[in-house]
């Protein structure tokens, strides 16, 4: 393994500058929604955890404590790395479904 030390630059070195193929960055700032941010989203299902699915654009949100029907300000606590999924806590009911 020795001789083979002064050969590990080989392996360092960007592939991609070398590629015929240019690079796409994709910037994540371009997405509606952020954590901390504050929407009002309508609640459409209910999963199988019994938090409720709210969609925003092309983001799922999970919200606790809400049932479907429900009109509700949340607060985003986080986003999942894909930037697809996104859970919240509700701040304030606007429109509630009462139990029967």
């Amino acid at each position: 393994m020795a001789r083979y030390k002064r050969r590990r630059e080989v392996y360092k070195r960007d592939i991609h500058s070398y590629s015929i193929y240019p690079r796409i960055h994709v910037s994540r700032d371009d997405s509606p929604i952020r954590v901390n941010g504050i929407y009002t989203v309508t609640i459409r299902d209910v999963n199988e955890k019994g938090q409720g699915v709210a969609k925003l654009g092309n983001y799922t949100i999970y919200v606790y404590d809400a049932t479907v029907g429900d009109k509700v300000k949340i607060k985003i606590v986080s986003i999942n790395r894909n930037g697809e999924k996104a859970v919240g806590r509700v701040l304030e009911w606007l429109g509630r479904i009462e139990e029967y």
